[in-house]
């Protein structure tokens, strides 16, 4: 075991397990605990307003490239000629 491997693989650098990160979320996204400053919680509460502004910023990027692409392909919406087929085809 190298010195950065956490000791218990199921608890995170924060310490926490699945179940704890479960109910941190449903905190997180209901409003239900208000983390005091310092705690694992208000870290964890951290990292998911990271996370979510990320998400955000991930989503309206896209939509922009999205939307710029869509532009693009209404200025030159004009039908274009195909390729001219061989008698028979």
């Amino acid at each position: 075991m190298t010195k950065n491997e956490p000791q218990n693989p199921e608890v995170d650098d924060l310490g926490l397990t699945s179940e704890d990160w479960e109910y941190l979320q449903f905190a997180y996204n209901y409003d239900t605990i208000d983390p005091a400053p310092g705690t694992v919680e208000a870290e964890a509460f951290r990292q998911m307003d990271d996370y979510a502004r990320r998400e955000v910023e991930r989503v309206a990027a896209a939509e922009a490239a999205d939307e710029a692409w869509r532009a693009s392909n209404r200025r030159g919406s004009a039908p274009q000629p195909g390729p001219e087929l061989e008698a028979g085809q």
